[in-house]
């Protein structure tokens, strides 16, 4: 399991979003709310730009560049 991080020290970095102990995107991190309780996934190929939220349930992984690299 990765390390989770704060999320107001993801924007830009690449990252997992995860519900209930499964992946379910995997993308950049485009912005961080003010009080760091949801983010932005940024638009990626067919993927939408999307919205997550804390309170939802979503927690964030960031994602290694050597990880990053065989995707």
């Amino acid at each position: 399991m990765g390390i989770r991080a704060e999320w107001n020290d993801l924007a830009g970095l690449q990252v997992q979003i995860q519900k209930d102990g499964r992946t379910i995107r995997t993308g950049q991190v485009e912005t961080v709310t003010a009080a760091a309780d949801a983010l932005w996934i940024a638009a990626h190929g067919i993927e939408p730009r999307a919205l997550y939220e804390k309170a939802q349930g979503h927690t964030v992984l960031p994602v290694s560049e050597h990880e990053g690299a065989r995707s």
